[in-house]
């Protein structure tokens, strides 16, 4: 199979001629923006830059798909008015201060896909798409409203406003929406084959129910909106809400490492991707520890590898790509056995 069979068959829950391995969030390490000789800041606002540093990711790291979107919803921050720190080669961007603190304040532009930090993205993406063809899975990424909301909002007048007013969240989930909508279905018109949904609506944040209260109907129709399958994320602890999560109708749920992959398997209806972890194994550890931990996973039964979220910058490459290498060894041990 090549890689992208490979991808899609397994995000389909069809056969494969050995496991996925992909990355629904950055790969990307100090030490390997050095060997590119490309490096962030530039790479977040440079097409070119960006697909050439995704396009290691298959060509150096070994993984069967690229993923361009290295950042975490600062690009649609930005294009919404959020002021943006872009970070450098050893640190990733972070949103400076939020703009809103109602729904009514909400103003997404006519030609928000026109915004540079937007355009910059998909047209990587078409690049990308033009350098694979056939051959490599594209991801992109969007950020839904509710981790959009922490950006435009602030995480802390957001999540007091889930208690003190409850139909304000609604409003200003469904006001946001509309990014990710609009963002998306520009991801996949340029090539991409799925879609990254962070949606951070983690056990360390808040309690299970506020799923079903107030995100689970908009998770639903998100597919069909962008019209690509979504691979969802939550940070962090959700084993206390994986049975709402399997009610969005959603393709993939890429899972943390807090939460035990046979528990996960046993519980999740979704396709599972993850969840080597990351502060322990690929930033600590050695291409050893990484290759346990993935022969783990994959007993298992983890349907696509992959680390549990961005990797730290400051890992070292040959742990990243240790994780693919894993997979291969997994696979030709399962044959000869």
């Amino acid at each position: 199979m090549t890689p992208r069979q490979r991808f899609l068959a397994a995000l389909n829950g069809e056969p494969v001629d050995r496991p996925a391995v992909a990355n629904p969030t950055s790969i990307v390490t100090s030490d390997l923006q050095e060997k590119l000789g490309i490096r962030f800041p530039d790479a977040h606002h440079n097409a070119e830059q960006m697909a050439q540093l995704a396009m290691a990711g298959h060509t150096l790291l070994s993984y069967d798909v690229v993923f361009p979107v290295f950042a975490g919803g600062t690009h649609e921050a930005e294009a919404l008015g959020v002021p943006v720190r872009w970070g450098d080669q050893g640190h990733m961007p972070a949103c400076e201060k939020s703009i809103w603190k109602t729904a009514d304040d909400i103003f997404i532009p006519d030609d928000f896909l026109d915004h540079h930090a937007i355009a910059t993205p998909v047209e990587a993406i078409r690049i990308l798409k033009r350098m694979v063809g056939d051959e490599v899975a594209i991801i992109g990424k969007v950020y839904g409203p509710w981790s959009m909301a922490y950006h435009c909002f602030g995480l802390s007048h957001f999540l007091k406003m889930t208690i003190k007013d409850p139909d304000m969240v609604t409003a200003i989930l469904h006001g946001l929406k509309e990014v990710a909508i609009r963002f998306g279905r520009a991801q996949v018109e340029a090539g991409a084959d799925a879609l990254c949904y962070g949606a951070h609506i983690t056990g360390d944040l808040i309690r299970p129910e506020s799923y079903p209260q107030f995100l689970e109907a908009i998770d639903k129709e998100m597919e069909a909106a962008i019209g690509a399958p979504l691979i969802f994320h939550c940070c962090g602890r959700t084993m206390d809400r994986i049975e709402y999560f399997n009610a969005n109708g959603q393709t993939a749920f890429h899972f943390e490492s807090q939460n035990d992959p046979v528990e996960m398997k046993a519980r999740a209806k979704m396709i599972l991707v993850g969840n080597i972890n990351n502060p322990n194994t690929i930033l600590a550890g050695t291409p050893e520890d990484v290759r346990r931990e993935v022969f783990r996973v994959l007993d298992a039964g983890v349907d696509i590898i992959a680390p549990e979220c961005a990797i730290p910058l400051d890992a070292p490459m040959a742990n990243v790509k240790a994780v693919a290498d894993a997979v291969k060894e997994y696979a030709q041990r399962t044959v000869q056995a």
